[in-house]
Parts: C-alpha cells; sequence; structure tokens
C-alpha cells in the first residue's frame, strides 16, 4: 500500500501538473499518477489562448477563460524562472477572417477590419476572405513547451510524479474514496483529484466522451535576412493556422466524434489542407513536417466539470474539451483554493458535475426534448392483493423489470417503459459510457426519482471486466441521484454466438462483488446447483434464462427453472427468452418472483402496446399463482352438479 499523506491527483496532463504545482506551492505533499505522459490531449493542442477569437458568448465560461488568461503571462513566467524552460507564451493577438460579411455581428472585444484593410494587415490571404475580426488581447503558448516545462517543474518542486501507472478503479465507502487501485498497487490519500480527460469516464460515469481531432504541421521557408510570411495565428472558420518562431505552421483542427479510433486519416488531413490553402494559399507549397491526432474531453455543453464530485474527498477536474490548454491556470487556482477552504468561489457553482442531471442546478444545462417519464404517468390497475416484491431490503409493487436497449427511438423506449407499469429498468453501463447508438442521452431521458436504475455488465467476457464495469454502473447510479443503489446485474458472456453466461466466471465475479458491498442480481443459464451456489455467496437474486437472449422462444427451461424456484430462498427473475405476454404470465404463475423483457417490448410493432400487455400479463400470472390454480385431472368435471337438478 502506497500512502500520499495529503492529496493524490489521478491524470499528469497540463490540468492534472498544474494543480499539483498549484498545491504543492501552497504547502501540500502530491502524488501525480500517468500512465502515459505521451497520449495526454497537451501535446496534441495548438495553444491558441482565444476565448474572444473563438467566440465564446458571454457566459461563466466566457469569464472562467478570460480569468484564466489573464493569469497567463505571471504563470509562464513562474515556470519558466523555475525550470529554465520558454514556455514560448506570446500574447501576440488573433487575427480571425471570415469569408461574408460578419461587420453587422458587432463585437465588444475586437476591432473590424474591411477587406482592403485585413489584406494590407497580413498580405497573402485567400480571395475569399472579404474581411476579419482582430482580437488584440489573445495570444498562444508552446504547449509542447509547456507540457515539459510543467513535468519538469513538477519534478524539481517535489512532487511524487509516478508515470507508467494505470489506474485501474477508484475504491469508495460511505461516499469516500478510500484508495486508488492501480497496475502497480494500491495508493492512499486525504483527497484525491480525478484529472484524465477523455478517459475520465472509464473510471467515474461522469459525463465525458472523446473528440478526436487530427492536426498536421508544415514548414514556413525561413530566410535569415527576412521575417517570416506569416507571424499572426489565423482563426478562420473551420481552421487555424498558429505559426511558431521556428519556422513550423500548425494547422488544426478536425473534430471528430469517432470514439476511440486513433490515428490520422487520408479525410482527416486532405480536410485540413484545404481548408487551410483556402485561407493561406502560399502554404501549398511548403514543406509537410509532421502529421498527429489526439482525443479532447468533450462534455454535452462543451464547457469543464470542476470542484465537488459524489465523494466528499474527490475533486472533479476534467471535460476541458478544446480549452484545456487556456484554461489550466484557472482550473488551478480555483480548485487549490477550494481543497484548501472548502469554500467554493461562486464561479465553480457553474461547473458542477450534476449540472447535467438537475435542471436547476446552473444556467448551463442543456435543454433536452425529452421529458423524463415513469411508471407513475400511465395508469395501471393495483393489485387486489397486496404483495410486494422485495429485493435486498427494498421494495417494489411491479414485478416486471425491463430494459433500455433496441428501441428505435428514444422516445418509444420512455413510452414503452412507462406502459408496463415497470419500476426496476436495467442500464448497460458501458453502452451508456460510450453514447452507443440508442443510448444517447439515455441517463437524461428516465426519471430516476421514480425508477430504480440496475445497471448491467453487458459485454463483458470475463470476471475482472464485470467488476470493473460494476464499480462504473455503481458510480453512474450516484450521479444520477440514487446514492444508496448498489444494485447490479452480473452478466459475464464470452459466447458470442449463442450469448450464454459462463457459469464460472460469474460464480467468480459475483463473490467478489457481494464483498465489496453490491446487491447482486447474477444472469445464470437454468442451472439448479450454480442458482444454490450464487445464493450461498450472498447474491440478492438469481436471473435464470428462459431461452437464449433476444429469440423470443418462450420458456424452454422450465423444469430447471421450476426447480430453482422450489429450492430458492432469494427471488427468482426469469430472464431472456420471453417473446408475448402468454410466456410471462407462464412464468409468474410458475412461481417466479419477477420477470425481465426488453426486446419482446422495443422489437414489438407497438412498443407502447406490447409494454402494458407484459405489464397487465405480469401481474396476471402473479396473482394466478397466489390463487392456486385447480389440479389438472384425467378426466372431466363438471361445472354444476347432478344433484338437486329437474328431471
Amino acid at each position: 500500500m502506497n500512502f500520499c499523506s495529503d492529496i493524490l491527483i489521478v491524470g499528469g496532463g497540463v490540468i492534472g501538473l498544474a494543480l499539483a504545482l498549484e498545491l504543492k506551492w501552497r504547502g501540500a505533499t502530491v502524488t501525480v499518477l500517468t500512465r502515459d505522459f505521451k497520449q495526454a490531449a497537451t501535446l496534441a493542442a495548438a495553444g491558441m489562448l482565444a476565448p474572444h477569437a473563438e467566440a465564446i458568448p458571454d457566459s461563466p465560461m466566457r469569464e472562467l477563460c478570460g480569468r484564466s488568461r489573464s493569469l497567463y503571462s505571471q504563470w509562464c513566467t513562474k515556470l519558466e524562472q523555475l525550470t529554465g524552460v520558454a514556455t514560448g507564451y506570446l500574447p501576440c493577438g488573433i487575427l480571425a477572417p471570415v469569408y461574408e460579411d460578419a461587420a453587422a455581428s458587432q463585437s465588444d472585444v475586437g476591432n473590424w477590419l474591411d477587406k482592403q484593410a485585413i489584406h494590407l494587415y497580413q498580405p497573402g490571404l485567400g480571395a475569399d476572405v472579404i474581411g476579419g475580426w482582430w482580437y488584440p488581447e489573445d495570444g498562444q503558448v508552446d504547449n509542447r513547451a509547456l507540457a515539459q516545462a510543467l513535468r519538469l517543474a513538477a519534478q524539481e518542486s517535489g512532487i511524487d510524479l509516478r508515470e507508467g501507472v494505470t489506474v485501474e478503479a477508484i475504491e469508495q465507502q460511505n461516499r469516500r474514496v478510500c484508495s486508488v487501485r492501480t497496475s502497480v498497487g494500491e495508493f492512499q490519500a486525504d483527497q484525491y483529484v480525478l484529472a484524465t480527460g477523455a478517459w475520465s469516464n472509464q473510471l467515474l460515469p461522469v459525463p465525458v466522451y472523446p473528440k478526436k481531432g487530427q492536426m498536421l504541421s508544415v514548414q514556413i521557408p525561413v530566410n535569415p535576412h527576412q521575417p517570416l510570411p506569416l507571424q499572426r495565428v489565423l482563426y478562420g472558420p473551420d481552421t487555424y493556422l498558429v505559426p511558431r518562431r521556428d519556422g513550423r505552421l500548425l494547422i488544426g483542427a478536425t473534430s471528430e466524434d469517432v470514439g476511440w479510433q486513433s490515428d490520422n486519416t487520408p479525410a482527416g488531413i486532405h480536410t485540413l489542407l484545404s481548408r487551410a490553402i483556402r485561407l493561406y494559399p502560399s502554404l501549398q507549397d511548403w514543406s509537410i513536417r509532421e502529421c498527429w491526432w489526439g482525443f479532447r474531453p468533450a462534455t454535452p455543453d462543451e464547457c469543464p466539470i470542476l470542484g465537488v464530485s459524489p465523494c466528499e474527498n474527490l475533486t472533479l477536474a476534467t471535460g476541458h474539451y478544446r480549452n484545456g490548454i487556456l484554461l489550466a491556470p484557472v482550473t488551478a487556482q480555483l480548485l487549490a483554493d477550494w481543497m484548501e477552504t472548502q469554500t467554493p468561489d461562486p464561479l465553480l457553482d457553474h461547473f458542477r458535475y450534476d449540472r447535467f442531471y438537475h435542471q436547476s442546478s446552473s444556467n448551463l444545462m442543456i435543454s433536452s426534448p425529452l421529458t423524463p417519464v415513469s411508471p407513475q404517468n400511465i395508469s395501471v390497475t393495483e393489485p387486489a392483493i397486496s404483495d410486494p416484491l422485495i429485493i435486498a431490503g427494498r421494495t417494489f409493487h411491479s414485478r416486471l423489470m425491463t430494459g433500455t436497449g433496441k428501441y428505435s427511438t428514444i422516445e418509444q423506449m420512455q413510452q414503452g417503459i412507462a406502459a408496463s407499469g415497470s419500476q426496476i429498468v436495467t442500464v448497460a453501463v458501458r453502452r451508456v459510457q460510450t453514447k452507443a447508438p440508442g443510448h444517447e442521452g439515455l441517463a437524461e431521458a428516465l426519471d430516476w426519482t421514480k425508477i430504480w436504475m440496475l445497471p448491467n455488465t453487458a459485454g463483458c467476457k470475463t470476471a475482472e471486466e464485470a467488476v470493473r464495469v460494476a464499480r462504473l454502473g455503481r458510480e453512474m447510479a450516484k450521479l444520477l441521484g440514487q446514492e444508496d443503489n448498489n444494485f447490479v446485474k452480473l452478466e459475464v458472456i464470452p459466447d458470442p454466438k449463442y450469448l450464454l453466461p459462463d457459469p464460472i466466471g460469474t460464480l467468480e465475479a459475483a463473490e467478489k462483488l457481494v464483498k465489496e458491498g453490491f446487491a447482486v442480481l447474477p444472469y445464470i443459464n437454468a442451472d439448479p446447483m450454480l442458482a444454490k451456489r450464487l445464493e450461498e455467496v450472498g447474491c440478492v437474486t438469481v436471473m435464470p434464462l428462459g431461452s437464449p437472449i433476444g429469440s423470443g422462444q418462450g420458456i424452454k427451461t422450465a423444469a430447471n427453472i421450476q426447480i430453482i424456484i422450489e429450492e430458492a430462498g432469494i427471488p427468482v427473475v426469469v430472464d431472456a427468452g420471453i417473446g408475448s405476454p402468454s410466456e410471462a404470465a407462464q412464468a409468474m404463475e410458475m412461481g417466479a418472483d419477477a420477470i425481465l423483457v426488453n426486446s419482446a417490448i422495443a422489437l414489438a410493432k407497438n412498443p407502447v402496446a406490447m409494454g402494458k400487455a407484459m405489464g397487465m400479463a405480469t401481474e396476471a400470472g402473479r396473482l394466478a399463482f397466489l390463487a392456486g390454480r385447480i389440479p389438472i385431472k384425467s378426466y372431466a368435471s363438471a361445472s354444476s352438479p347432478l344433484t338437486g337438478t329437474i328431471s
């Protein structure tokens, strides 16, 4: 066990290192864990300090950027004096050419230059440029030199910088981080910071996702007797050109929502060059020096996530998108103040993590066209008998669990779940994290104050994967307001064809998760012996399949499920294969405590009607089981007695 007496920062990019230095300068002992310094978005940036050129509207974000830019001169001077490394900071102003008349859109921070003026001010611009804005307060810094300076400053200041360390999980208990598990062992500290950029939601379910950007550089011809032909930063439509003192001209950048797809592509480079040549034609004859790419940490509103987290000793410093370099000084200052005094600057309130989940939390909340729905929005007849479903001490009145996948639209998913009356809805953690098709906006689409989330480990092939994803699922539930939700639907499925669960991997993962305090609902084959073993290790339900997932074959394992029901001391949930309401009723009449249905509702011609039908069938089947059916006989038995009849 490695113990850091004060602060542990996960992430060694510009944000993590800037905050580490600020905390160290204030007297804290700091450890920084970084997997690969070369992967940081810092090294893939252009280093523009351009809140005005980027036309950030008057908002808390603009205030944050402006405040950070004002800190840059003093901050870089301090770094340069400490390390002797020139950061390339230049308060040089930025020129923003346009291809159509934009003079009408007045700017309170820039100066408009008409066509004649801008071509005189910067010779060589493309013929399509008809004017532009001059932003004298913007500037640039050499991002690679800055990263080198930060790294060296951290080492010389006595910060414990651990490179080549992969953080595997953030372990929590009672809303506090108690340790960080890594590839080289566990680390503990009094306070923790998550600053892993685009990789943040691999450790916590924060709404940060990668947005790929490709860049390249060309060599400006250097004449020792003449100045460089292009010395000003050009921030044009859909492209920017950033000249460096050594003659490199940086050209950026694409913005691609392609997940973790790496490498430069011909299409990306072609796009960059065509836009750059239109803006400054002379560069078409210059030599290409380098091509590279990186992953920006994007958020739904393109603003960072700063400050408090669901854990009282964990601070968030992520989601800076395209402004990580610009925002490094102010992020370090504001978060160091917060961690030192626990009194946040009012500006931080606008960048809380929970602004995406509570409409009243800030004026940066994204307005969503989706209205959260819940089972309470639709009238479902109450059971005639008080017979709640109890799982891990929590009470539910509906015995139908539903899923969120395979619907053609989010709206159909909302309405289908509402019509079903389901109170437990399972969500694939990985698909929400990666914004898989059909899962965009899912977290905001349902009213989690009315519906209990059942995170599932779909897509996990091994016990280790399932345990890791289960931890992420628990954090996702916390972020959505269910802070005491420790439920997980455990799926370990290495079989890609029949999607049959791995009994050994499931048992292994269940044992680990139970020890970590999870309420485990394992998905299994209809194996009575495995069901009993899972009950013995502490699972709160067992979920045997009726037939393969999504097959709609109905209950093909009835005999084994019947044995499981008879032997179980915990709820039995029939999961997978149910294709019709009659099959749902059959499962409940057998004595199952609940059923889980997804495909049969989502892929029906009318998902809303099918959702309601499944809810009614589940209720009818349960009432039939409680009522007790008549014995099956091999002979007829008249409904009316023969005695007392009139002859």
